[in-house]
């Protein structure tokens, strides 16, 4: 690949919405479109020390911590193909005033996933990918030990690797082809745009390296849509908690942005690890099932309401 000409910066606010920017009018390359904080490598600089600067002569804000890069891509306007690479990051200073760059930006927002089609205001070309690019960081979250990506093709290899694996095929049905990893990857793809949830991929914070997987999707039970909790974990990281870890997110994501009544999880009767964590998860057993030929249990949580007041 050529070397990389462009940085940006996904910068989030506590309710996970980026902070994007629009180009004034008068300028050269891409004028009114919005865009995220970030630009150019200047000679001698590194992409970090590029995302630094532009991070502050766009906002006014600091570089604390690059905390994950969220894509490495390459686009083309005006026949020039540049290649971009693009960070999760967490800045110092007040996120409620951003000192625009004078003359470059002549407006500000913050995208969630209820405003996603922002992304596309005034674009001509019709390219979607600094949109989906947008609705990936928003969709990541960040837990104390983890970071859990919204499933997508990029991430074939390492479901292929973790299920690949001979503890978690015997769970699970069998050892996944690298062609059925990327399978599911796609499907997972289209799910977060369709359905507005899926599952994420789950990697240590401070390591990077593939913890396992899991979250929320939508099942049918009785007739009924339902979001369904599930996860999977690396053999190697048993009894430390994520499985529990990754089910929390999952539970603030379903009740919290969408609102969910309640969220369900089946598991083999007796599968002792899933059922403990079901039980942290607050989930209380309601039955059992039959599904994909086999019997399983039932549980399910109810989204907490406050009491009416009096």
């Amino acid at each position: 690949m050529r070397e990389p000409t462009c940085v940006g910066a996904f910068v989030r606010d506590d309710r996970n919405r980026v902070f994007v920017q629009r180009r004034s009018g008068q300028r050269r390359l891409l004028p009114g479109i919005w865009d995220i904080v970030g630009g150019h490598l200047e000679p001698g600089e590194s992409p970090e020390e590029a995302l630094a600067r532009e991070l502050t002569e766009e906002t006014g804000w600091r570089l604390r911590r690059i905390e994950a890069m969220i894509a490495d891509w390459e686009w083309e306007h005006e026949a020039v193909v540049r290649r971009e690479l693009d960070y999760l990051v967490e800045v110092e200073g007040d996120l409620a005033t951003p000192q625009l760059e004078q003359g470059k930006h002549d407006a500000y927002d913050w995208v969630g996933l209820h405003n996603l089609e922002l992304m596309m205001e005034g674009r001509t070309d019709g390219d979607r990918r600094l949109r989906d690019l947008v609705a990936k960081a928003a969709r990541t979250r960040l837990t104390d030990r983890l970071r859990l990506e919204p499933v997508g093709p990029e991430h074939a290899e390492d479901l292929w690797r973790l299920h690949h694996d001979e503890t978690v095929a015997a769970w699970h049905g069998g050892r996944y082809t690298f062609d059925a990893a990327y399978r599911r990857a796609s499907a997972g793809r289209r799910a977060w745009e369709t359905d507005g949830v899926d599952k994420w991929m789950a990697y240590d914070r401070t390591t990077g390296e593939l913890v396992g997987r899991g979250g929320l999707s939508r099942t049918e039970l009785e007739g009924q849509s339902r979001l369904e909790m599930g996860w999977t974990v690396r053999p190697d990281r048993w009894g430390r908690g994520y499985a529990t870890e990754i089910g929390r997110a999952g539970m603030a994501f379903a009740f919290r942005e969408l609102g969910a009544d309640s969220v369900i999880a089946f598991t083999q009767p007796h599968n002792r690890r899933s059922l403990a964590v079901m039980r942290r998860l607050g989930m209380s057993y309601l039955g059992e099932v039959v599904r994909d030929g086999g019997r399983l249990v039932l549980y399910a949580r109810a989204r907490s309401r406050r009491p009416a007041a009096r």
